[in-house]
């Protein structure tokens, strides 16, 4: 009765035109609500494919990035071989999986020489995922780490061409 009473008070103030407007939008949202309700039923009833609780993440005191003075000896990925100095590196503790360590490091061999390394490591520490640009290799291995080597040419002061790349690891703990 209340959407009668509305229709009176605007029929008093507007044209007839309002009024069947108006009623045209009553009827169609009485018609509508009904049908959008059973559709919107039916998409809830699909299983969700995403997590529905989120990630537990540790405090903020200790969910934190700390430096590290040299590198640290990895799960199943070994240290590089070559020519290679440590130049900076991080771990962050407290992240959701486990931590992740990051290694900056400068050689004096090819880009295309510490990639093959890192590929021979990644299939001999069974490493099963594996991706490979002319710059990069990324591998997942069996347990759930993943790691990621990034490569670039530097010329240093000297004149000299290094390679410059980056180690980005993410141990799975389960």
């Amino acid at each position: 009765m209340p959407v009668f009473f509305a229709e009176e008070s605007i029929v008093l103030s507007t044209s007839c035109k309002a009024k069947r407007a108006w009623s045209l939008c009553c009827v169609a949202s009485i018609l509508l609500v009904p049908m959008m309700g059973n559709q919107a039923s039916t998409a809830q009833n699909t299983p969700g494919s995403y997590r529905k609780t989120p990630y537990k993440l540790a405090p903020e005191e200790i969910h934190k990035i700390d430096m590290l003075k040299d590198k640290v000896d990895l799960p199943d990925l070994p240290a590089y071989t070559g020519k290679a100095r440590f130049i900076t590196g991080s771990v962050e503790n407290g992240s959701k999986g486990g931590p992740k360590y990051s290694f900056c490091f400068e050689a004096d061999e090819k880009k295309e020489q510490i990639l093959e390394w890192y590929e021979n490591v990644f299939r001999m520490y069974k490493w099963p995922k594996l991706q490979k640009t002319d710059t990069s290799i990324e591998a997942k291995h069996k347990d759930g780490h993943y790691a990621t080597i990034m490569t670039s040419t530097i010329v240093g002061k000297d004149g000299r061409h290094r390679t410059s790349f980056t180690v980005h690891y993410s141990m799975a703990v389960r």
